[in-house]
């Protein structure tokens, strides 16, 4: 079901980008973990930094990895000095489940009513962002465009290699809605046995010719170089390439994955009073519109779209006319189902 969004906005990571050497100081008022990649120095340059200056407070910018792992074992360990960390949406529900985050005391959040989208069941984190999971090609090389997930498969119509996410979560969505599947009933077809079985038929067909990316960046730089005829990746990522590297990429929103990213509180911040007020300074429409500004990604505060470039409100994600045939991912499924499910798609992988 898609969270609602009303009248406003995704991800795209460009490979190579590096954060700044984080800051470590132990005696920080305030330390922030976001992913090391476009959209993290972005954070840091339009939101984190001037929270920092604005406020005369010393605000740490730490690195996190990818996946809930590499930040359970950081706090965990004791020694994390972390204090706002930016979250996957599976993250937020597990990292609140695990209680490895505080649920939030959404009284506090004093910018909260101006988010069209908050995303239900989502206790310990308020969202930062969204992007979508989209069908991509390089339109000086595609002169008839595609126009639905089934075209990934059409290797006749469309020859050549295909890029996709190395990651179980949102193929086999992809794979189900390619092989006729309606959006609204694809989680109710993926909870089946016989949905799963059939997800990994349809990507059987074209298992041969897939190229797997890890960083979303990768998937642009193969299609900029012809190494893919067609790539899925993040609708904002495909804008920024554009803006950037003077690309003519175009993109299919039809039956787009809708994702959502958050900030949490870590469990036992020395520092809770202080997170708060960067949570709100955060939400704030001028600081969520810098950050769609500075990266295309998409803001759930309805306030900031009128600070948001003009030219980038048509393209961004929560824009009523690209929701109207959009999917939300469903992170409680996932929470539910990634460990198997990974398993069985990396023997899928490995198999000839």
């Amino acid at each position: 079901m898609l969270i609602p969004i009303q009248g406003r906005l995704a991800l795209g990571l460009a490979a190579g980008l590096i954060l700044a050497a984080p800051l470590r100081a132990t005696a920080a008022d305030l330390t922030t973990a976001v992913f090391i990649s476009p959209i993290g120095e972005v954070l840091k340059t339009q939101v984190i930094e001037p929270f920092a200056k604005q406020n005369k407070l010393d605000v740490a910018v730490d690195n996190r990895d990818w996946g809930l792992g590499a930040v359970r074992a950081k706090i965990e360990a004791g020694n994390s000095a972390w204090d706002v960390v930016s979250l996957e949406e599976v993250e937020a529900l597990q990292a609140c489940d695990e209680g490895l985050f505080q649920p939030l005391d959404r009284s506090k959040l004093t910018n909260l009513p101006d988010f069209d989208a908050i995303g239900e069941g989502y206790n310990c984190g308020v969202p930062i962002y969204f992007y979508s999971s989209v069908l991509a090609y390089d339109k000086k090389r595609i002169k008839e465009e595609p126009t639905s997930w089934a075209d990934l498969w059409d290797l006749k119509k469309w020859p050549g290699k295909r890029a996709m996410h190395r990651s179980v979560s949102g193929t086999l969505e992809i794979a189900l809605m390619a092989d006729g599947v309606p959006r609204n009933e694809v989680y109710k077809v993926l909870a089946t046995k016989d949905g799963v079985d059939r997800a990994f038929r349809k990507l059987d067909a074209i298992k041969s010719s897939v190229v797997w990316w890890q960083n979303p960046g990768q998937s642009r730089q193969m299609l900029a170089s012809g190494e893919v005829a067609l790539a899925v990746t993040y609708d904002n990522g495909i804008r920024f390439f554009n803006k950037t590297q003077g690309t003519d990429f175009g993109l299919v929103r039809k039956d787009a994955i809708v994702h959502v990213d958050f900030w949490g509180i870590v469990q036992g911040s020395k520092h809770v009073d202080k997170a708060y007020a960067f949570l709100n300074d955060a939400m704030g429409p001028q600081k969520q519109a810098a950050v769609t500004n500075g990266l295309a990604i998409s803001t759930p505060n309805r306030k900031a779209m009128d600070l948001v470039d003009a030219d980038l409100r048509p393209f961004l994600t929560p824009n009523p006319e690209n929701l109207k045939e959009a999917i939300s991912l469903d992170a409680k499924f996932w929470l539910d189902n990634t460990d198997a499910l990974t398993q069985r798609f990396e023997a899928w992988l490995a198999s000839k």
